[in-house]
């Protein structure tokens, strides 16, 4: 009879400690999107890999010169943590904008990032 080895399983549970520990809500799609142009933004939306915690991710915009830009209360779309929604308080003048994003995924995890995008006159 053959002994059985224990690699097989510390490997598995090394393997799924891996895979538990990269498990952060990255920023997978934004409005308005990442480097673009547009018209007019009533809103940021950003799209995450997994749910945020509302309660701890956070949202800034700066414009042309680096003021900040007011900003409404952030919520998450209904049904869908992953889905966070930010209004912009008032109409943004033409020029380029640095959004600054922090978030805490449900499983705690924080990330961060920062894009561009521009307002066309």
């Amino acid at each position: 009879m053959r002994a059985f080895s224990p690699k097989i399983p510390i490997f598995l549970a090394f393997a799924l400690a891996a895979t538990q520990a990269f498990a952060h809500a990255q920023l997978e799609k934004s409005t308005p999107p990442v480097g673009g142009t547009v018209a007019s933004a009533s809103e940021i939306r950003l799209e995450f890999s997994e749910g945020v915690e509302l309660k701890f991710t956070k949202v800034t915009l700066s414009g042309p010169g680096g003021g900040a830009v007011p900003l409404g209360s952030a919520t998450t779309a209904a049904g869908n943590q992953a889905v966070l929604i930010v209004p912009i308080a008032k109409p943004l003048p033409a020029g380029e904008y640095t959004v600054h994003w922090q978030a805490v995924s449900v499983d705690t995890h924080h990330t961060q990032g920062t894009f561009e995008f521009t307002v066309k006159p």
